[in-house]
């Protein structure tokens, strides 16, 4: 392999990576439209907002949470019941396809402000969990927790694809894609909702955040509670039920 070809590979990569970590974040460039980029746009200067204008507004700050969880938990369970609003969609935009991107838009934008929300709550209401006066191990472990959570969720994200990261083989109602056991499944079972959360806790530490680590643990209890009420019952209804594992079954 000649020394250009290393470097494309290389960038091919940190494209790659990139696309992926703002797909994640709630902006699927593949799929980008005129509106899909406004609201990403705007939701990105609405949290330059906050942290430039109001870093320290906690009662703000709550309530954005409050509501973001709200509107993120509730759209993914209703939408995503078996005789749930994805049915609607489809209906609405006349095919799967226009159903499913008109719903891929929707829960871009609310994954976008479910992790602002978590972080910026943190941030508003540093040193409320405690109060060190040599910060020195924090400042050396925390880092740490954020990384090893962040890499194991982007490696999961990975290899299940941004599709079932949007839960789109629920949005359908069927298979669509063969089981995966690579990356992060081969050891843990439930990669994403859990060792994923990390960044989360690790955010609300750095910071000292009571609220913060509560709006973590409330974050992740929640998304269990889609798995076990929601997604569980999609599994067996589509996989389990014809003795299929699939990649969802270890989101």
């Amino acid at each position: 392999m000649t020394h250009n070809k290393i470097i494309r590979n290389i960038l091919k990569k940190i494209g790659q990576f990139i696309v992926l970590v703002i797909s994640m974040a709630g902006y699927v460039p593949k799929n980008a439209t005129i509106l899909r980029t406004t609201v990403i746009l705007s939701s990105l200067i609405f949290s330059f907002y906050l942290s430039r204008y109001q870093p320290l507004n906690s009662n703000l700050a709550i309530v954005y949470f409050i509501i973001s969880e709200i509107c993120y938990l509730g759209f993914i369970s209703v939408v995503l019941a078996e005789n749930g609003l994805r049915h609607w969609f489809i209906r609405r935009w006349g095919n799967e396809d226009k159903g499913y991107l008109a719903y891929e838009t929707v829960l871009g934008f609310l994954f976008f402000h479910n992790g602002v929300s978590i972080g910026y709550i943190a941030s508003s209401t540093p040193d409320t969990l405690f109060q060190l006066s040599d910060k020195s191990l924090i400042f050396t472990i925390i880092p740490l927790i954020f990384i090893c959570g962040f890499t194991i969720k982007i490696w999961a994200a990975k290899v299940v694809t941004i599709n079932i990261y949007y839960w789109k083989d629920m949005f359908l109602g069927r298979k669509i894609c063969e089981f995966v056991v690579t990356g992060p499944y081969k050891y843990f079972s439930n990669p994403m909702y859990g060792i994923g959360q990390l960044p989360a806790y690790a955010t609300a530490i750095w910071y000292g955040s009571k609220h913060g680590l509560i709006a973590a643990f409330i974050n992740q209890f929640l998304i269990f509670s889609f798995y076990f009420l929601v997604e569980k019952k999609f599994i067996k209804r589509i996989y389990q039920n014809n003795d299929l594992r699939t990649v969802t079954s270890d989101k």
